[in-house]
């Protein structure tokens, strides 16, 4: 009996305290302090792993843009020195590319990245090599290639980059170039897109005419299935 009296009081007072508690707001305020530090504690973890990743990416793509242009300037250097040669030395791939050209070789970087990272590794990348960047997206819209990639980043590049790129009239040219190649490039997409759909609607038309005759005739009536194999209308006649 004892024991039981001292666990009620001990009841009551617990209860006691937590009516106390609410009463003065403590209790909603830790619930809401757990509730809002559990909230942000992963989404600032995820938030955290993606600028890590999209730093990274920025860094790739810097990488890249650097390494297109020492292969170049050392591509020069060598045409440059086989002149007047009767047999002209050929130069072996840059393995650090790949094997790969320096332009393809930006574009293959840019399409490693991931889409939803793009715009954010983008982003990272100083002016100087925002402007080399645009040099090389131009130069892969030249020859037809990577047109959805070129398109995203230079459209994003203007944007991100208007102030400095409106100040710096060095890009004017280049501008202007890229911005004929984004429309011929898109548009042989689009009208590349429209005939392949209407071809494919062709095609279902032609698919369903064929399914809609297959169980009819030509005047109209049902087939006998069973004419010609001695069961149906041939034993009756």
């Amino acid at each position: 009996d004892k024991a039981e009296a001292a666990a009620a009081r001990g009841e009551e007072g617990g209860t006691a305290n937590v009516l106390r508690r609410r009463g003065r707001g403590e209790d909603d305020d830790d619930d809401e302090k757990g509730d809002e530090a559990g909230e942000d504690r992963p989404q600032s973890e995820a938030a955290v792993r993606r600028s890590v990743l999209s730093v990274s990416s920025g860094d790739r793509i810097a990488e890249a843009l650097e390494a297109a242009d020492q292969e170049t300037r050392e591509a020069s250097a060598f045409v440059r020195s086989q002149r007047g040669k009767e047999r002209p030395a050929k130069r072996s791939p840059n393995p650090l590319l790949l094997g790969m050209e320096p332009t393809p070789y930006v574009l293959w970087v840019l399409r490693t990245v991931k889409p939803a990272e793009l715009e954010q590794s983008l982003l990272v990348l100083p002016l100087g090599h925002v402007e080399r960047l645009i040099a090389r997206l131009i130069s892969n819209l030249k020859d037809g290639r990577g047109v959805e990639v070129c398109a995203r980043a230079a459209a994003f590049l203007i944007r991100a980059h208007q102030n400095q790129i409106v100040a710096n009239r060095s890009l004017a040219v280049p501008l202007r170039e890229l911005r004929r190649l984004l429309r011929l490039r898109l548009g042989t997409m689009r009208n590349d897109v429209g005939y392949n759909l209407a071809a494919l609607r062709a095609v279902a038309r032609a698919a369903q005419s064929r399914k809609n005759s297959r169980f009819t005739s030509e005047d109209g009536a049902a087939d006998d299935v069973w004419a010609g194999l001695g069961f149906g209308s041939d034993v009756a006649a």
